[in-house]
This record gives C-alpha cells, sequence and structure tokens, in this order.
C-alpha cells in the first residue's frame, strides 16, 4: 500500500512537470509570415516617418471628418463584451459610429495620438464630452465617449481581418518592436490579436494601401496586469517603473500582462529608436494629444511629465 501510494505521488509530479515543460516548450511561436526582412514598401503598412509635425489635435481625419457634437445621434446597437461600454451610433448622415465609454475613452485617443504621432497607422478616432442619442438606454446627455467612424472618409478605409503580434510581416523590426515599447511604456497589456485591425484602402496614404493598426488603446496610463489593470490612473501610471534593466543584452521592462514573450528580445537600441521619435514630438503635440482626449490640463501635465520621464529613460538605457 505505501508503494502504491509513493508511486502515484511519483507519477502526480511528473504529471506535473510534464504539463509544466509543454506549457513552456509550446506556447506561441513568435515568427514572421515573410521568407525574408520585409521591404521598404512593406514596412510602410505598419510605420512611415512623419514628413512634417503631425496636428495631434485633430488627428488623422482632421477637423473634417470628426463627429458633430451638436447632432442627434440614434443607438441601433448596444455593446455586450469587453471593459468599458458602447454603443453602435447612425448620425443624422447615416455615418455608422462605434461609441467607448469610460474609463477607456480618454485612454484610447490620447494613445491612438501618440502612436499616430510618431508614424504609427491609426484610424480616425474623436472624444466628444457631452452628446445626444436617441434610443439610448441612458438619459442624455450621454457619456464621454471615444467615436470611431466605420468607414470614414479616408481614401476608402476599411477595416478587415485582425493580425498578430506573433505572426506577421514585421516580427524582429526595429518599427515592430518600437511599437512593443511603446505598449510597456502606455502600460498597455491588452495586445489579444482582435485588438489589432489591417485596414484596406482604395488609393494609397501615408505610404500605403494596406495598414497594420494597432486599435483599441484603451487600457493604457495605468500600469500592466492580467486581470483588469488600472487605466486612465495617473497616480498608478506615475509610480509604476518603466524599465527595470538591461540583461544578456536585451530590456527587461516592467510588464505583468499575459504576453511577456514579445518583450524578451528588444535592445536598448530598439528602446531608443522609439524614444528618439517620441522626444520629437513637441510641447504643443503633447499637450494636443491629451487635449483631444479631453483631459483636464492639471491632469494631461503630470501624464505628460512622467511620459517624458520614460522617454529619457529609455534614450539612456544601454549607454
Amino acid at each position: 500500500m505505501i508503494q502504491r501510494c509513493i508511486n502515484r505521488s511519483v507519477l502526480r509530479v511528473w504529471f506535473l512537470l510534464a504539463a509544466f515543460a509543454c506549457t513552456a516548450a509550446c506556447g506561441p511561436v513568435i515568427e514572421s509570415t515573410l521568407p525574408g526582412p520585409p521591404t521598404a514598401a512593406q514596412l510602410a503598412e505598419l510605420w512611415v516617418e512623419p514628413d512634417r509635425p503631425r496636428d495631434l489635435f485633430w488627428g488623422v481625419g482632421g477637423k473634417r471628418l470628426a463627429p458633430d457634437p451638436a447632432a442627434r445621434y440614434t443607438v441601433i446597437d448596444v455593446k455586450r463584451g469587453g471593459f468599458s461600454r458602447g454603443y453602435t451610433l447612425l448620425d443624422p448622415q447615416d455615418r455608422e459610429w462605434s461609441a467607448k465609454f469610460p474609463p477607456e475613452a480618454q485612454t484610447e485617443v490620447a494613445a491612438s495620438r501618440l502612436l499616430w504621432g510618431v508614424g504609427y497607422h491609426q484610424p480616425p478616432v474623436y472624444y466628444l464630452a457631452q452628446w445626444h442619442a436617441e434610443q439610448a438606454p441612458s438619459p442624455n446627455p450621454q457619456l464621454p465617449a471615444r467615436l470611431r467612424e466605420k468607414k470614414p472618409d479616408l481614401n476608402g478605409l476599411d477595416a478587415g481581418s485582425a493580425w498578430s503580434y506573433y505572426r506577421n510581416p514585421f516580427v524582429a523590426t526595429r518599427q515592430l518592436n518600437g511599437l512593443l515599447v511603446l505598449h510597456a511604456m502606455l502600460g498597455n497589456s491588452d495586445l489579444k490579436d482582435d485588438q489589432n485591425v489591417i485596414y484596406s484602402l482604395d488609393e494609397p496614404h501615408a505610404g500605403a494601401r494596406r495598414w497594420y493598426v494597432a486599435r483599441d488603446l484603451g487600457q493604457t496610463f495605468g500600469r500592466t496586469g492580467v486581470l483588469d489593470p488600472p487605466r486612465g490612473d495617473v497616480d498608478v501610471f506615475e509610480r509604476t517603473p518603466f524599465i527595470r534593466g538591461v540583461v544578456d543584452g536585451h530590456v527587461r521592462f516592467e510588464y505583468r500582462g499575459r504576453h511577456a514573450v514579445l518583450f524578451e528580445r528588444i535592445t536598448p537600441a530598439d528602446v531608443r529608436w522609439i524614444c528618439e521619435r517620441l522626444s520629437a514630438l513637441t510641447d504643443e503635440q503633447m499637450q494636443d494629444a491629451f487635449r483631444a482626449a479631453g483631459y483636464p490640463k492639471p491632469i494631461a501635465d503630470r501624464f505628460i511629465h512622467r511620459l517624458e520621464q520614460k522617454i529619457a529613460e529609455g534614450l539612456a538605457v544601454g549607454k
């Protein structure tokens, strides 16, 4: 009987070790979808060097594509899943919009402006502080919201399928690693495939007819985590570290999310590359990114100050 119990214990330990080994070995494979390095034209589908300072208040869509805060919108669907509530809307011109409520409405707009400001493609998104809707389950005025048009008048911009950080044409490029660094800097651990969208365009815009977009950036400006980490929390953002150190030539970040493996091969040069581009944003651009998201200036100043500290930290890493 004793021997049988020992054998069972040994088997139980063996199975646990085997399960752990499989988990470690059978994790997501990170690989490029191309046989070799991407060309300049292919890289332009993810990132382009801005040819001039970008308007971070109005964003890629400009004032022309912004939703009308005085319009009367009609709710045609209510969002059931996800962290933040939201609606699908029609405006009086039959333009269809996705509306997302706090706490992610502001964070998504500010993060989107910063990504676009340094060259990553973004769809037009806007923040409405006060607006009205018919057939809404809540009384007017509605909560502040992020609005994103389904098919904006921007060279036929149209959302298609999802893409993955684990398997795409840009794996191991400085541009993709720079995007991951920016996620770590902003505290975004929501890196699921369905947060990323491939957009198609009828005519090239910003260097490409196809855009690989990191979208739905609401889980930002707090810290990373597995279960509903804080977002839009300036106190948390201020006290959360950015870079923990450099080990064997690779940067170790303060990252607590599910996708830590994505950050294991990022070099100091990758970090400095994206931080150089962030440091080129002017004070006015930084202020405009947060003003576009409806942040009061005292709160915006605190977010910006901590971002500038992280940028300086990134510029110095590995030196």
